[in-house]
């Protein structure tokens, strides 16, 4: 395990428990500060296995700077969606290995100071896993065990504002928030920081900032997707993103932005399979923007879609899947968006292909 991995374990482990992200909630209104994490510098090296993407337009795969900065800069690498269940699990069951599906992106995430995942599924043992049947089964409910797997690979923060966040196997979806509960148990005790999601809808709206490198980032995330999983005003679930819950969103942003370096939004949106970003994304991007926010990342399509600037920000409307079972060839390739922060905000950014290979695995093309 890298010193960077470490020491972030400790440090957003500690966080968690201050914060105490179970079902028992964090108290205080959404906009009122989100959860700190002070973070000591990362080992960020140059030997990561990652090339820029070649991709066709209209996918752009890298930019110059946006601005000159002298300043130490904070990377990080944002992936698409994992699916913890069905497939990846059963193979990290029969091999008892959960590292299993990142064996060749782990040095790159850990490279990084800081990864950021899309967690669309439920991390519980109140049943097991769907059988490797891609398509058939659409509950993906994984092992507790599968955040062993996720802290090794280098991951910092994931967002739960997933249409998948509150799957409960054969118990159907929600739950009562019992598989919501025990994913947000098994992250924090693999030290790794979970958004979008909580006891309540406060605490499903409410940022994590972390501050490292002297650059403060806060993270939001929003799930336009699987209105059933959205939290109540005392129920459990995931943050919602809606024409009626817009303006708390946008209210969200304002204020993390007031605050903070940059603020990212980790969006779960738009038309599956489809590569074309929808109305409604490109409409609550430009408000979103507008309101402060300096990155979007997209997912939920299972395909790429687009990475824009778009104002005074940047775009990634889809990063495709990063860890899934869906055997179509677009659902097989996805991006890892790397981006570089300094205190004047974002200051450069780069796209890195994979392909997923044998129903689970992430490699780099």
């Amino acid at each position: 395990m890298s010193a960077r991995r470490s020491s972030r374990r400790s440090l957003v482990g500690s966080a968690a428990a201050l914060c105490a992200l179970t079902l028992c909630g964090c108290g205080g209104s959404a906009n009122a500060g989100g959860r700190l994490v002070t973070a000591t510098p990362g080992r960020s090296t140059s030997t990561a296995p990652v090339v820029a993407t070649t991709t066709p337009a209209p996918m752009p795969s890298a930019t110059t700077p946006l601005t000159v900065d002298p300043e130490p800069g904070l990377r990080v690498l944002f992936t698409g969606d994992i699916n913890p269940g069905r497939c990846p699990a059963q193979i990290a069951l029969e091999a008892d290995d959960f590292s299993l599906p990142y064996r060749a992106v782990t040095e790159a995430l850990n490279a990084a100071d800081l990864a950021v995942g899309s967690l669309d599924g439920s991390l519980s043992d109140i049943d097991v896993p769907a059988p490797c049947t891609p398509e058939r089964v659409y509950n993906l409910i994984g092992p507790a065990r599968t955040a062993e797997g996720l802290a090794l690979a280098g991951f910092d923060v994931l967002s739960l504002a997933t249409n998948h966040a509150q799957d409960c196997g054969r118990h159907g979806f929600v739950c009562d928030g019992r598989a919501l509960a025990d994913t947000l148990a098994a992250l924090n005790a693999g030290g790794i920081a979970p958004v979008g999601a909580g006891a309540t809808l406060a605490d499903a709206r409410r940022p994590i900032v972390i501050e490292q490198n002297g650059v403060r980032l806060a993270f939001l995330a929003v799930s336009a997707v699987g209105e059933f999983a959205w939290a109540g005003a005392e129920a459990p679930g995931i943050a919602p993103l809606s024409e009626a819950s817009l303006r708390d969103v946008l209210a969200d942003i304002r204020a993390a932005r007031a605050d903070t370096d940059a603020v990212i939004v980790l969006a779960h949106w738009g038309i599956e399979y489809d590569p074309t970003p929808s109305s409604d994304q490109r409409r609550w991007a430009e408000r979103m923007i507008a309101s402060g926010a300096t990155l979007i990342v997209g997912n939920h399509p299972h395909v790429i879609q687009p990475v824009e600037p778009l104002g005074d920000g940047l775009v990634a409307y889809a990063l495709g899947n990063f860890v899934f079972d869906q055997d179509p060839e677009a659902t097989r390739r996805g991006l890892v968006l790397e981006a570089t922060f300094s205190r004047q905000g974002l200051v450069a950014w780069r796209t890195m292909p994979i392909e997923i290979v044998e129903l689970h695995r992430p490699e780099w093309r």
